[in-house]
């Protein structure tokens, strides 16, 4: 089976979509299975450090004989990139819903840093008092598209979560949960904690971690001693976050890391005591909880999106924004030692749902459904 798997964003880039495509096409390669990334990223240190193909903006003539070659597309994410080739073509072909591009016309329900309509009609309307009618109409007819490819055309639509199988119902639709590659976060399961609480994630409006320095003071006041609080990642919102921070009086207890990766990521993680992910959005899955899972930690998240799916009864939830509730968790778990013990035994044991091999053995199987179809 010679699979295509079509990916907007890939490495050298890093985020969540980067990271499962990365996982997917080691995956198959890994199986036996041939396998070819395409991609709008470009290399400039034109390296190719993969034991798979990669090929970055192929022009048109490229992008044809890229599919003569292919048995199945695989887009992850619900990309109208390739067409109308792939129909041409008539190759089978299966969109991964990553996020909501097949339900609103900002694709991911988060506009001007507030949430925005998830359904069509409510979408447009949004976009259209926003954006003029006449730009609303024009994105509008790329939505219809979209949505029209994904239950005419499309030979199998995959939801990443349950959240996003009820979310965003689809015809020929099945579930399989992202592979991220979780294993080395193992590492990050051990010795006593410096940090009582920890967020890891972008620091970015949707992301809610004014909500979490909200709560922190509040948990801070009601405390007989001083947590402490750990930060890590960066982002476009970190300069309003450090003002929050100062002027909530926590500049002494709150510890902003930095982007990290690789093993320093997981020596960070290993820091942190109970991880909170307060996600304002609501997330299609949530990477970062499956990675905290790994890692063995006591976990909060957001009740609203597919965190709360994840982490299962591994974790608690509260309502997304909402730090009144967020502390009141928070506060619940710092002062029960025996609660902490038991969500980190069952986010380990949660933790072995996630693993990439098995689900890659679920897209392998998907695919040679799709193609012995075709």
């Amino acid at each position: 089976m010679k699979v295509l798997l079509y990916s907007h964003v890939f490495h050298p880039s890093v985020g969540g979509v980067e990271t499962v495509s990365r996982a997917l096409v080691e995956g198959f390669v890994a199986k036996g299975i041939d396998c070819k990334v395409v991609t709008q990223t470009s290399d400039q240190d034109g390296a190719q450090p993969f034991p798979f193909e990669v090929i970055r903006q192929p022009a048109g003539a490229r992008v044809r004989e890229l599919l003569r070659w292919a048995d199945v597309v695989l887009f992850n994410g619900a990309s109208l990139a390739l067409q109308p080739w792939v129909l041409a073509y008539r190759k089978p072909f299966v969109w991964v819903h990553v996020g909501y591009q097949a339900s609103c016309i900002d694709g991911a329900g988060w506009v001007d840093n507030a949430p925005a309509p998830l359904e069509p009609v409510a979408s447009f309307l949004f976009h259209a008092r926003r954006s003029g009618y006449m730009r609303g109409v024009k994105d509008g007819l790329k939505l219809l598209l979209r949505r029209g490819i994904a239950k005419f055309a499309v030979a199998r639509n995959v939801a990443i979560t349950e959240w996003m199988n009820k979310t965003l119902p689809l015809p020929r639709q099945v579930q399989i949960y992202n592979p991220f590659p979780i294993e080395r976060f193992q590492a990050a399961d051990r010795g006593e904690p410096e940090y009582e609480f920890f967020y890891m994630g972008r620091i970015v409006q949707e992301k809610g971690v004014d909500t979490l320095i909200r709560a922190f003071a509040k948990v801070v006041q009601r405390s007989r001693e001083a947590p402490r609080l750990l930060l890590i990642g960066d982002g476009s919102a970190r300069p309003e976050i450090e003002r929050l921070v100062a002027e909530s009086g926590l500049s002494a207890s709150v510890v902003f890391a930095g982007s990290q990766s690789g093993p320093a990521l997981v020596e960070w993680v290993s820091k942190g005591m109970i991880g909170v992910i307060p996600s304002a959005w609501y997330e299609p899955m949530g990477g970062v909880a499956v990675e905290l899972l790994a890692a063995g930690k006591s976990l909060i998240v957001s009740a609203k999106g597919g965190l709360s799916e994840c982490v299962g009864d591994a974790g608690l939830v509260f309502t997304n924004g909402d730090d009144e509730a967020l502390a009141a968790q928070m506060q619940r778990l710092l002062g029960d030692p025996v609660l902490r013990a038991a969500q980190m035994a069952k986010a380990r044991e949660r933790a072995r749902d996630f693993m990439p091999a098995r689900l890659v053995d679920q897209y392998i199987a998907l695919l040679e459904e799709v193609t012995g179809r075709a």
